[in-house]
């Protein structure tokens, strides 16, 4: 049986879920369609690394559970997992099992023309909610208390003074920054992955760059729950309402405000086992 603290967080699906439901409403269509097809790819990929043994039963729940993603109660997912959780269920088993295999379902029904557009954005939208819900049960893997973070550009940004300026300053006031430059956003997910670290530093110049934002984040939270994100650059005061939707962890407004925003995010930060 799973303890409440060990437990789905009601609460931060709850508001992630209106998160994206609001920002759903302020980007293009075709936005949108390219957020659920990120949610279902990532889930995809990082669900490959684990080999899933099918049961009748597991197959059962998780056709039942993508049915209750796409179905008319936004709780019904969310509730689901939860008693997953209190039957037994391991956090890996919800989140790359249960969750990953929804997913691929849900993108096999939308390429049969099963469901709709409206039914996929639903879906990968609770889903990503749910997955927000449970990364308050992870926490940083580190292996040591050296302040260290990864600092990057949003991939095919071309303002990057800023980050590089940034890692300079915090590597002479004793941090360790792994600076990523140019970097695609696989292989940015995939470093994430690998190695995950406790804060990432993402930069973006403007509003030009939200769509781009919108997929790092997704990335990231997929594939290393754990990972505290900061939002910098102009973006953060072009479209400050859409980065919020997207749910960092911190927005930094002005470049004196970054190393008390960094300190704040590694305090609260707490290592131990990640996905």
């Amino acid at each position: 049986m799973t303890s409440d603290m060990n437990a789905f967080h009601h609460n931060v699906y709850e508001q992630s879920f209106r998160d994206i439901r609001s920002l759903n409403k302020k980007l293009p269509e075709e936005t949108i369609l390219s957020l659920a097809r990120e949610v279902l790819r990532q889930l995809a990929d990082r669900a490959r690394a684990v080999e899933v043994r099918e049961t009748p039963s597991m197959v059962e729940s998780v056709t039942k559970l993508a049915r209750f993603l796409i179905s008319d109660d936004p709780k019904a997912g969310a509730d689901m997992i939860y008693e997953l959780q209190s039957e037994g269920a391991s956090l890996d088993d919800v989140y790359l099992v249960y969750l990953a295999e929804a997913a691929r379902k849900l993108g096999d029904w939308w390429n049969k023309d099963r469901i709709s557009l409206v039914d996929v954005t639903v879906g990968t939208g609770r889903i990503y909610a749910i997955m927000r819900g449970l990364s308050p049960l992870y926490s940083a893997k580190i292996t040591n208390s050296h302040k260290s973070a990864l600092f990057t550009a949003v991939p095919g940004e071309t303002h990057t003074i800023g980050v590089k300026m940034a890692a300079d300053l915090f590597r002479q006031n004793g941090w360790t920054i792994d600076l990523k430059i140019g970097a695609t956003g696989s292989e940015l997910a995939q470093a994430i992955r690998t190695s995950p670290p406790r804060i990432v530093g993402l930069s973006a110049g403007g509003i030009h760059a939200v769509d781009a934002l919108a997929h790092l984040i997704i990335a990231i939270r997929i594939n290393s729950p754990a990972t505290l994100i900061l939002v910098s650059g102009q973006i953060v005061n072009e479209a400050t309402d859409l980065v919020k939707l997207m749910g960092p962890d911190a927005l930094v407004f002005d470049f004196t405000d970054v190393e008390a925003e960094m300190d704040r995010l590694w305090d609260i930060s707490e290592p131990a086992l990640a996905l």
